[in-house]
C-alpha cells in the first residue's frame, strides 16, 4: 500500500475554492481505487515544528495506481482549486512495510532492502 501524507494550510479567502475541490476529487480518488483513511484539522503538534491546519492521509493499492491518479486529466482540471487554495503544502508518498519486523529487518540492513537489494 502507498499512502500519501497531505499536510497544508488554506489561504485566508479562499476556502471555498478548496471545497469546491473537494466535492469533485472523491469521484476521481474511488476510479483509482483511493481510500481517505483520514482527513481533519490538526489539534496538537507532540513533536516538531509542522504546523499545518489541515492532514490527509490518502491511500492507494500501489505507486501505478497514485501515478495513474496524479495523470488523470479529470484530476488535472481540478488541481489547481487546490494548488491556488493551499500554502505550506508538504506531500508525501508512503510505501507501507508488510509488518513492524519488515521495518527492523530494513534498518538493521543500513537501509538496504535484503530482497532486491536496494
Amino acid at each position: 500500500m502507498i499512502v500519501v501524507l497531505n499536510l497544508f494550510d488554506i489561504i485566508p479567502g479562499r476556502e471555498k475554492d478548496y471545497a469546491q475541490y473537494l466535492r469533485r476529487v472523491q469521484a476521481i480518488l474511488d476510479r483509482h481505487e483511493a481510500k481517505v483513511l483520514v482527513y481533519g484539522l490538526t489539534r496538537m503538534i507532540y513533536m516538531g515544528t509542522a504546523d499545518q491546519q489541515f492532514c490527509g492521509m490518502i491511500g492507494y493499492p500501489s505507486l501505478k495506481h497514485l501515478r495513474a491518479f496524479s495523470r488523470d486529466p479529470d484530476f488535472e482540471a481540478i488541481r489547481p482549486l487546490r494548488d491556488n487554495a493551499t500554502t505550506n503544502y508538504v506531500l508525501t508518498a508512503i510505501e507501507a512495510f508488510a509488518c513492524m519486523n519488515d521495518a527492523v529487518t530494513y534498518l538493521e540492513n543500513g537501509g538496504r532492502d535484503i530482497i532486491s537489494g536496494q
